[in-house]
């Protein structure tokens, strides 16, 4: 049967209904392993595949969705967007005061897959001075050139030719991708002819063209390649990548629909040792029984950004006052749990070409002959505009590239002399009267500074344009300076925690994206995409007008602005006196074998989308566990941030 479904601003189109997806797997005949790893998203599984690579050693995977059934709906490029309700988690946040008030829906990635499954499959990395920040945070072996070696051993990456194109937008240097890694990127079998003057309208602002977007040093107009098969046109994710090569292996188990409830320690640890993980509580989500699960070696969390930090609170690590309010015993006082939330703070806005002449990926919603030729070109020949999801041509401009104005200048100096610490900016965990998030503000001013100072580069970009052929020119902030928090309310797993995202309660974040929609304007404005009759809608509230005033366009970020859907920060690889919770071997302070391998370590979000970042870092992870990660410069990165 069919059904309509609007697939998101990014790209609509009719979608087919499937009555049941996915399928419950638990193939675990042990009761205890030498490791539990915990969440089978992206990280959880390469760090599952690499361990059990080792046949002495038994590894299980627990994660609280479904193994999918290889549908349409995941593996084909179009129906990016549709996001099929089996495979999501949807969490209400917090109230956003510092916007209109309201809650906002939070996606995540649910099932063997993770995001990896529903999310936009775009490849990219930052810039190498994201993670050159990190580890000038105290984090040696994770800066750019430690890191490089596992972005290129994760992926197998294939360039594209397009017939008839006179300037290709595909260059790339050799020497900075991976040509044998589980993950297939690539780039789509059909270009929309309007890329063409979304580039010329960018060189026209002097926007440069990035020879290649994942060499990490410039920001500009990129073509990104995407996470696709380059012969079939389907999405390759972290279940068809890593779990499918492991899954006949037979010391590695999953279990699935089961969530995590808390870790177990070894009740004879004393006084200031530090405590060792035995195994897991999984609650089966079908019948609402629980089983304990051992582990002999590590417990590994890798249930992201949101779920991490929650396991942690309710298994006694966290901030001493919250668990002892909610009756949990106390295993160690960490602070900077459930801090330091970051995500890419993101508007969707819409000018509809009005040219006929075009062809759109809103076309296949809205014209019918058109989409059913091009499902058909897709089946025979695996091309068309089926396998062109509609963010590819894109742009990342610095705030150099975007303003000649000093005012940005201005604002982020002054910015960084008062070192960020505004009681309106935080929320209220990092200012407690016990003085007990003291570590975690400390830490939030050297992030604060480290990231404003970048922003003053002309190679950083300070914020995205999701650019979809078809007049949406969605923007989403790269480089945050507002912090959120994630924290339980209830000692129960079953109870969704609650998700402040905090997005821009900084000034400087608000004043970026004010900036983006007038800088969207000017694009609009340029021969080339003029040629297209962009619609500017009649304003404020919700839409853009070609002449608004900087309050209806505040109006409007208030009331639009939401989720990247990229969570991270909130169990955050930093010293303990900045709030850290793990150490740069991942080892959650104050235990001798519980770590954290998800993106909730990331003491600092990179300037991109986050799964080839997420990618990299486990595959770093599992070589950490196993001892033999890679340290360019022995005992300390190889790069400096700015």
């Amino acid at each position: 049967m069919k059904r309509f479904v609007l697939l998101s601003l990014l790209a609509a189109r009719f979608v087919t209904c499937f009555p049941f997806i996915g399928h419950d797997t638990d193939n675990s005949t042990i009761d205890t392993y030498d490791y539990v790893v915990v969440g089978c998203g992206i990280a959880g599984l390469v760090v599952a595949a690499r361990l059990s690579e080792d046949p002495t050693v038994s590894v299980v995977c627990i994660e609280a969705g479904s193994l999918d059934n290889y549908e349409d709906s995941i593996e084909i490029p179009v129906y990016i967007g549709d996001r099929p309700a089996a495979y999501e988690w949807d969490i209400n946040t917090t109230p956003q005061k510092q916007l209109d008030g309201q809650p906002r829906v939070t996606v995540m990635g649910k099932g063997v897959g993770g995001g990896s499954l529903i999310n936009g499959m775009i490849w990219n990395r930052g810039t190498q001075n994201d993670f050159n920040i990190w580890a000038a945070l105290g984090n040696p072996g994770w800066d750019w050139e430690n890191l490089l070696p596992y972005f290129k051993k994760s992926e197998t990456y294939t360039p594209r030719y397009y017939d008839g194109v006179q300037n290709q937008p595909v260059t790339f240097d050799e020497s900075m991708h991976g040509f044998a890694g589980p993950v297939n990127v690539s780039y789509p079998q059909y270009f929309w002819p309007q890329t063409g003057n979304w580039f010329e309208a960018l060189n026209t602002l002097h926007i440069p063209d990035c020879f290649d977007p994942n060499n990490g040093l410039s920001a500009g107009s990129y073509f990104l390649p995407s996470s696709i098969d380059p012969v079939n046109q389907t999405r390759s994710d972290a279940r068809r990548a890593y779990y499918d090569m492991a899954a006949g292996r037979p010391n590695y188990h999953l279990i699935t629909n089961a969530r995590v409830g808390r870790v177990f320690f070894d009740s004879n640890s004393t006084g200031s040792e530090a405590v060792r993980a035995v195994g897991v509580q999984a609650v089966y989500l079908l019948n609402d029984t629980t089983r304990f699960v051992g582990a002999t070696r590590e417990v590994i969390l890798a249930a992201g950004g949101i779920h991490t930090p929650q396991i942690l609170e309710l298994s006694g690590i966290g901030n001493a006052s919250l668990l002892q309010s909610l009756g949990i015993p106390l295993v160690q006082n960490l602070p900077g749990v459930g801090n330091n939330l970051q995500d890419h703070a993101m508007i969707h806005l819409s000018y509809p070409f009005q040219n006929t002449s075009v062809p759109r990926p809103a076309w296949l919603l809205t014209n019918s002959s058109f989409d059913v030729a091009a499902e058909r070109t897709y089946f025979s020949s695996r091309t068309g505009p089926w396998t062109a999801k509609p963010s590819t041509a894109v742009a990342f401009p610095s705030l150099a590239q975007m303003a000649n104005s000093t005012r940005y200048i201005s604002l982020l100096e002054d910015a960084m002399r008062r070192f960020g610490l505004v009681p309106s900016v935080l929320p209220p965990e990092y200012s407690s009267p016990d003085r007990s998030g003291l570590t975690v503000l400390v830490g939030y001013g050297m992030q604060h500074n480290m990231v404003a100072a970048s922003l003053l580069l002309n190679t950083t970009p300070a914020y995205e344009i999701l650019n979809d052929n078809s007049g949406g020119l969605d923007l989403a902030l790269m480089r945050p300076l507002s912090r959120g928090t994630v924290h339980i309310t209830s000692a129960d797993v079953r109870h969704d925690p609650a998700v402040n995202p905090n997005w821009l309660s900084h000034a400087v974040d608000f004043e970026i994206l004010l900036l983006a929609v007038r800088f969207n304007q000017r694009i609009l404005s340029t021969p080339p995409m003029q040629g297209l009759e962009p619609a500017f809608a009649p304003g404020p509230n919700g839409s853009i007008a070609r002449d608004m005033t900087r309050e209806q366009i505040a109006s409007v970020l208030r009331h639009g602005v939401g989720t990247e859907f990229h969570y991270s920060g909130t169990a955050a690889m930093l010293p303990l006196d900045l709030g850290g919770v793990v150490d740069p071997n991942l080892t959650v302070y104050g235990t001798r074998n519980l770590r954290v391998v998800d993106t909730s370590l990331f003491p600092v979000i990179p300037g991109a989308h986050l799964q080839a970042v997420a990618y990299a870092v486990a595959e770093r992870a599992a070589d950490v566990i196993k001892g033999i990660a890679v340290d360019v410069a022995a005992g300390g990165g190889g790069g400096s941030p700015v």
